[in-house]
């Protein structure tokens, strides 16, 4: 399949009034922002797809004051990993629909593409001494247990998903939702507030 980027202003602001403010009180845009049917080529089915990514997002990351947290288990299933990620935002870059061949119609896809999401810092904390973010950050950390990593900058795997016969799927391949919402258990267990 070709892929079309669709770039759209209106994203930033969209989640920003779902999730609510985030970062450090310092925007990086100076231009304004416009109503999604006013960019070139952004659809209402690329709108729909953007409302679906982001809350699906919420059902994985719980909003605090430090940023958004989600509980991840990795490692084996017998020896496995419990820990925190954190990012300070969470702001969604693009939308990428991708075009659907007459075979994927047939067979009931109506949207299929990705979000991407803004570069922003994100630290670890607790679970099994290693390298955080699987050494896939700018600086190389470890992650101990009862303390948060220094932060780093990383820009987690985009979130790929689809529309098929009125139901939106997601693929659990990026970093984004291979958590899940953390409780206080989770925090008592990383030894981290």
């Amino acid at each position: 399949m070709k892929t079309f980027v669709r770039i759209t202003p209106l994203v930033a602001l969209a989640l920003a009034m779902i999730l609510g403010p985030t970062g450090c009180g310092n925007s990086g845009s100076g231009g304004s922002i416009g109503s999604s049917e006013s960019v070139p080529g952004f659809t209402k089915a690329d709108k729909e797809a953007e409302t679906a990514g982001i809350a699906e997002l919420q059902r994985h990351w719980l909003k605090g004051a430090d940023g958004w947290t989600t509980a991840i288990v990795s490692g084996s299933p017998y020896a496995p990993d419990h820990f925190l990620r954190q990012c300070r935002a969470l702001t969604v870059d693009e939308v990428k629909p991708e075009d659907l061949s007459e075979s994927d119609k047939l067979n009931g896809f109506e949207w299929t593409g990705r979000l991407t999401f803004k570069r922003t810092s994100c630290r670890e904390g607790g679970g099994q001494t290693g390298l955080a973010f699987n050494g896939m950050s700018d600086v190389e950390v470890n992650k101990q247990q009862g303390r948060w990593t220094q932060w780093v900058d990383f820009t987690p795997g985009p979130m790929r998903f689809q529309k098929q016969r009125g139901r939106w799927q997601f693929q659990w391949d990026g970093s984004y939702l291979g958590g899940r919402l953390p409780g206080p258990q989770d925090f008592a267990n990383a030894g981290v507030h």
